[in-house]
């Protein structure tokens, strides 16, 4: 093995690139090279550190546990080389907001609404980090990070955008094709057996959770089950027609309104936990930050008040 004090920066910038497009392709595309010289310089480095950082599947890569939070501190490290370099050229960063955001919370309810504060605001360069780690603001240069949790987060400032509602919901076509034209107020718990449940690696206990709470706890027995490895990709499986995935409503009110899915339950299981906007003290003076604080936290508030206005209509029915 190499000293790992010869590991080469370029590298480095290579396994950053490929975590983020989770594809040696475009990677080599961004760093302008082959997809080959991707896979090397990748395979060079994880036999320097004597593990894996990614899990190789067809065109598409996906990190390891220990990938995921070394390619973290990894993006960390090149971002601190690149804001010293600024500073050291006297190159701002006050216009520059970073923030660190859990991956299913940015794709499904903070990207569709995030062009409305670039076109507020196009002065401020964003950089957005997805991980599910979270991080010392000490020792990196994040100025917020969302983090889901009881809000409770020691010296760091927290205000909650809104708490987790649990509601099953599937594809409007497999339901019909299991269904029939069965009306939606007249479906219980019990009709998940005749689905797949779709569970998640990172969620694991909001079947279990949701079934007590509705007093169906032994349709886990009576069921089939599929596991991935994230909500998300849960999400996108019951968007596809394999089965019912357990959800938060936020993350998938778009789609119900759309038709594409159903959430044919009255049973709305209301989660202590939720997502927060977290920030050190010394980073809420900034322009950039308090402009975005305001923004997410009128945006989560106008969001919280669609799906109070849609349950509140379906209890009614």
């Amino acid at each position: 093995m190499r000293l790992l004090s010869q590991v080469n920066l370029n590298s480095l910038k290579i396994v950053e690139s490929a975590a983020r497009h989770r594809n040696f392709t475009r990677a080599g595309e961004e760093q302008f090279i082959t997809a080959s010289a991707v896979s090397q310089r990748v395979k060079s480095l994880e036999d320097q550190l004597r593990f894996k950082i990614f899990q190789r599947g067809g065109n598409a890569v996906s990190l390891t546990p220990e990938g995921e939070t070394y390619v973290s501190r990894v993006r960390e490290a090149l971002e601190r080389i690149v804001a010293a370099s600024m500073e050291a050229t006297g190159q701002s960063q006050a216009h520059v907001l970073k923030i660190s955001v859990l991956p299913t919370f940015a794709a499904r309810w903070l990207f569709p609404r995030l062009p409305s504060f670039q076109q507020q605001y196009p002065d401020i360069e964003m950089r957005v980090s997805t991980s599910y780690a979270t991080h010392e603001f000490a020792a990196s240069d994040f100025d917020l990070e969302i983090r889901y949790g009881d809000g409770h987060f020691p010296d760091l400032k927290a205000d909650l955008l809104f708490k987790e509602d649990l509601t099953p919901v599937c594809s409007r076509k497999l339901f019909h094709e299991i269904l029939g034209d069965k009306p939606l107020s007249k479906v219980t718990p019990e009709d998940l057996q005749h689905f797949t449940l779709l569970h998640s690696d990172t969620c694991t206990q909001n079947w279990q959770s949701w079934l007590g709470f509705a007093g169906a706890s032994f349709v886990l027995g009576e069921t089939k089950s599929i596991y991935f490895d994230s909500c998300m990709m849960s999400y996108e499986a019951a968007n596809a027609g394999m089965g019912f995935a357990v959800a938060n409503r936020a993350y998938m009110a778009s789609d119900i309104r759309a038709e594409r899915l159903v959430a044919p339950f009255a049973v709305h299981h209301p989660n202590t936990a939720g997502w927060y906007f977290v920030s050190p003290d010394t980073a809420l003076a900034a322009r950039k930050v308090v402009l975005f604080k305001q923004w997410v936290i009128a945006e989560a508030a106008l969001t919280q008040r669609q799906l109070d206005i849609e349950m509140s209509g379906e209890r009614q029915q």
